[in-house]
């Protein structure tokens, strides 16, 4: 489970009142599944093969015939591909059934890819932010097949002081620890290297610092050199790690801001998260993330690749808490203008009905 897989499943459950009946073909029997399953929306278990992958060809018609048992016949209106890998199996299954298909691309995205995987052949592309959207553009796809619809999240209620303290007595922490975090799997674009040198900057100037780490960590020989990394620059001690938490929105309210140093990215979910919950955000210039998070207004952008500017930032709002307050609540406000799950929700399914009625 990422950012692309929880997005698709809260786009699921907030859609129906819009007259939309989702059936999705998830490929596992996973949590997910049965919580798809428990809110009464129609699911097929079938693993999608990967495309342009020598293994996998054979094994292309077995799954075309499985899913033509399990799709119920003459119900399917329009294919939605939640990732753009898996959009040129998308389009064929569409033109099987006579049938428009779109697919949402969630990151930053070559010219090389965007021929690879078909995308100018769709009949509309989500992109999840505006940065997504010139890169499709200037790869090559039609400006009128692409619409971006941003992320939404939904905002939590209000957290005082007793709330934080007390999701900070469950994790450990003392109450007036600063405390940053980052929530993202612990894959080298995330940035974690430039996170730890930064973080050997800041423990000097503020040396009670705590950084929470929340997410997967797929590769064990790269967490093991991070935390190698850590050992050396003496910051080991001031790390959390959390491992992945389903509960990763809930304990934003722990951290005094978020930080996300990634080197490429879409529109981060864990970005518009910490800003619902009213925290500051630090994070580069790359992709999406300058979108809801301004410079100055709700929290800092800094190059990516640039722990010293990183860590300058992180010192910044930790050193002006009221400051930061006041970012985090301009942050909360952005979100609730720009970037709710019924914003997203409103403008997907319009964009439904265009393709239907085209």
């Amino acid at each position: 489970m990422g950012g692309a897989e929880l997005a698709l499943l809260r786009l699921l459950e907030a859609i129906g009142p819009m007259g939309v009946e989702p059936l999705v073909v998830w490929p596992h029997s996973d949590a997910a599944f049965e919580r798809l399953s428990s809110r009464g929306i129609g699911v097929i278990r079938l693993r999608v093969p990967r495309w342009r992958h020598g293994l996998s060809l054979p094994l292309f018609p077995v799954w075309l015939a499985r899913l033509r048992v399990a799709l119920p016949r003459g119900r399917v209106d329009l294919i939605h591909v939640n990732n753009y890998r898996s959009a040129p199996f998308g389009r064929l299954v569409a033109r099987w059934m006579g049938v428009p298909c779109l697919s949402t691309v969630r990151e930053m995205i070559s010219p090389k890819k965007i021929r690879q995987y078909r995308l100018r052949t769709m009949d509309g592309l989500i992109a999840v932010c505006e940065a997504v959207a010139r890169a499709l553009v200037d790869g090559g796809v039609p400006r009128d097949r692409v619409a971006t619809v941003w992320s939404g999240v939904t905002l939590p209620p209000p957290q005082g002081e007793d709330g934080q303290r007390l999701l900070r007595e469950g994790l450990g922490l003392m109450p007036d620890e600063p405390v940053i975090g980052i929530v993202a799997h612990i894959l080298p674009h995330k940035g974690y290297e430039d996170l730890i040198q930064a973080l050997g900057r800041i423990v000097p100037r503020v040396p009670r610092v705590r950084c929470l780490v929340i997410g997967e960590a797929p590769r064990r020989r790269y967490l093991d050199r991070l935390l190698d990394l850590a050992q050396r620059l003496g910051v080991r001690d001031r790390l959390l790690l959390l491992g992945a938490r389903e509960d990763a929105p809930r304990l934003m309210g722990a951290l005094d801001l978020l930080v996300l140093p990634s080197l490429t990215e879409g529109l981060p979910l864990t970005v518009l998260e910490a800003m619902a919950a009213g925290k500051p955000v630090v994070g580069t210039a790359v992709g999406g993330i300058p979108e809801p998070v301004r410079n100055g207004e709700t929290g800092f952008i800094v190059p990516p690749g640039d722990p010293g500017r990183l860590a300058e930032a992180v010192v910044a709002a930790l050193g002006e808490p009221a400051a930061s307050a006041r970012m985090g609540q301009a942050g909360r406000r952005r979100v609730q203008e720009a970037f709710t799950i019924e914003g997203e929700v409103r403008k997907t399914a319009a964009l439904y009905r265009k393709l239907l009625a085209g």
